[in-house]
């Protein structure tokens, strides 16, 4: 069975260790094996952070089931520009099923505050620290940055709160391995899953900010399968933005091509 051996690590390392951005990475099999390469690092977490608000809603849910049919009313303040389709939607009533899928699979800001919102993002917060340490939540998504009071995650952190959401064969695992299998935003780590005629499935939840690309996936075919994250940091310079991308397009095909292979 294929999986994290000498050679994948050996392949990983060479190809990391080209770059001169902060990269963070982590990956492990279905095995437990990991590759880890600054995975403790510090950075500001972008969308990545919506992964920790639907662990936190599966709490919810795991205490109330019947919370995924909760109908949820968007209000014009809480619409926000940027990544997602809500804010510019007429639709006021959602319900709380829809709008967290929504959040995972078009990465929907609007979604992710409404949630916020719901839940408390105090609340949240406080949680995610306690369950997941190295992961902050300390802003709405689009709101400014005021005395340093960002969101933040390590590689190492995220990791456990993206298996969460695979753990089981109930309702919302199902909604969010479908909302993530439909992720929108497949140019990084999935990027060459087309081209490789990859017959698997992917799943993955992407971030980025003006000068970080950061994504989290899931590459399985059968019982085989890679979770990876990687984060980056770099100046604003084009060509930094670009070798960040190609970072993540390369690790990704190492892990289709591994998995493929046996």
């Amino acid at each position: 069975m294929a999986g994290l051996d000498g050679d994948l690590a050996l392949a990983l390392t060479k190809r990391v260790q080209q770059e001169s951005c902060l990269v963070s990475v982590l990956i492990q099999d279905q095995t437990r094996k990991t590759f880890a390469y600054r995975e403790q690092e510090v950075f500001p977490g972008a969308s990545l952070l919506k992964i920790g608000i639907a662990d936190y809603v599966k709490c919810a849910w795991e205490k109330n089931p019947e919370i995924l049919q909760e109908k949820l009313t968007v209000s014009p303040k809480q619409r926000v520009s940027g990544a997602g389709v809500m804010h510019h939607l007429s639709q006021n009533e959602w319900s709380l099923r829809d709008v967290l899928a929504l959040m995972l699979s078009t990465s929907d800001n609007t979604a992710a505050n409404v949630l916020l919102d719901r839940f408390g993002r105090g609340n949240v917060n406080d949680w995610l620290a306690e369950k997941y340490p190295g992961m902050q939540l300390q802003r709405y998504f689009i709101a400014p940055v005021v005395d340093g009071q960002d969101n933040f995650l390590t590689a190492e952190a995220l990791l456990p709160a993206w298996q969460a959401l695979f753990d089981g064969a109930n309702e919302f695992a199902q909604l969010c391995q479908t909302s993530l299998h439909e992720q929108t935003d497949r140019t990084k780590l999935v990027y060459y899953a087309d081209d490789l005629q990859f017959v698997g499935d992917t799943f993955n939840k992407t971030g980025d900010l003006a000068n970080m690309e950061h994504d989290c996936a899931r590459i399985q075919l059968e019982q085989t399968w890679f979770d990876c994250i990687v984060l980056t940091k770099f100046d604003k310079a084009t060509t930094h933005h670009h070798a960040a991308l190609k970072l993540q397009q390369d690790i990704g095909r190492l892990l289709l091509q591994k998995v493929m292979s046996e």
